[in-house]
C-alpha cells in the first residue's frame, strides 16, 4: 500500500537535519539580551510541551501527492522511547501495519502481501533520509524538533517566530504568544532545495494529558525533484494511559 509508506516517509523527513541552525549574527550586547530572551521562550515552551508515557489514538488521514490521494483511518499507539505501532484501514479494512523501534522498523502490507523488516538505516540509504525515533515521536505529539539555544527570537503577524539559518538548513517556528502552542514549523535544506512543514490546529484538553493536544495536522513535503506530498490528519479519539499491546503478527503468502 503506497498510502501506509508514503505516510511513514513524510513523518520521518522531519529527522532531516541533525546540525544546529544558527541565526543571525549580533553585537556582544543585543546577542546578551536576545540570549535571555530567547532562554524565557524556549522555557516556556518546554513547560507547555506534551509528553506520555502511551499513546492510543485514532486519526482521519488524507495523502495527496502529484500522483495519487488517498484517505483513511490510522489507528496509533506510542509507548515512549520503545515502540511506535500504525495500522491503516480502509472501509474497515486493515491494508497496512507498521512498528518502529529506535533501530529499525517493520512494515506489512496486508492487500500485496509484501513484508518489510529493516534498520532504521535503510530509510537513509534508500530514501537519503536520516530517521531518528526520538524526533518521530516528539512529531506524534505535536511538539517542534530542532530547537536550539542559538536561534533568533522576535514576533511576526501576532505570533513569536524563532528563525534559524546555517549554510545547509533554515528553520522557522511560530508560536501562539499566551499558550506557547505550536502553530507551525518549517524546515528547509538549502542545498537540496527540499522542504517540510506542519501546521497545527484544533488544540483541545485530553484526559491524562497536564497540557492541549493539536487534533488536526497538516504535514506538506516538497521534495523537488522527487515531486510534493501533503498529509492531513485529524485525531478524532485520544488515550494517553496504557500499557498497550502492539501486535505484529502476519499470514505468509502461499508459495
Amino acid at each position: 500500500m503506497r498510502f501506509s509508506l508514503l505516510a511513514l516517509l513524510v513523518l520521518l523527513l522531519f529527522s532531516t537535519c541533525q546540525r544546529k541552525t544558527a541565526g543571525p549574527a549580533a553585537n556582544d550586547d543585543a546577542a546578551a539580551t536576545g540570549k535571555l530572551r530567547l532562554a524565557q521562550v524556549l522555557r516556556s515552551i518546554d513547560e507547555h510541551r506534551a509528553s506520555a508515557e502511551w499513546m492510543d489514538a485514532r486519526a482521519r488521514v488524507d495523502v495527496e501527492s502529484e500522483s495519487f490521494s488517498i484517505g483513511g483511518t490510522a489507528y496509533i499507539r506510542l509507548h515512549r522511547d520503545e515502540a511506535i505501532w500504525m495500522s491503516v484501514k480502509k472501509f474497515g479494512i486493515e491494508g497496512a501495519r507498521a512498528l518502529i523501534r529506535p533501530d529499525s522498523f517493520f512494515l506489512y502490507n496486508r492487500l500485496q502481501g509484501e513484508y518489510i523488516a529493516e534498520p532504521l538505516s535503510y530509510i537513509e540509504e534508500k530514501y537519503k533520509i536520516p530517521a531518528r525515533f526520538d524526533l518521530l515521536q516528539e512529531i506524534f505529539f505535536g511538539n517542534a524538533v530542532f530547537l536550539t539555544d542559538d536561534l533568533e527570537v522576535s514576533r511576526a503577524e501576532g505570533a513569536i517566530r524563532l528563525t534559524g539559518r546555517s549554510r545547509e538548513f533554515a528553520t522557522d517556528y511560530r508560536y501562539d504568544p499566551a499558550t506557547y502552542q505550536l502553530s507551525s514549523m518549517q524546515l528547509q535544506e538549502l542545498g537540496q532545495n527540499r522542504s517540510v512543514s506542519v501546521s497545527n490546529a484544533d488544540y483541545a484538553t485530553v484526559d491524562g494529558l497536564p497540557v492541549t493536544f493539536p487534533r488536526n495536522r497538516r504535514v506538506t513535503v516538497d521534495g523537488a525533484t522527487e515531486g510534493t506530498a501533503r498529509m492531513d490528519m485529524e485525531f478524532t479519539d485520544l488515550s494517553f494511559s496504557g500499557p498497550l499491546e502492539m501486535p505484529f503478527t502476519f499470514r505468509s503468502p502461499a508459495p
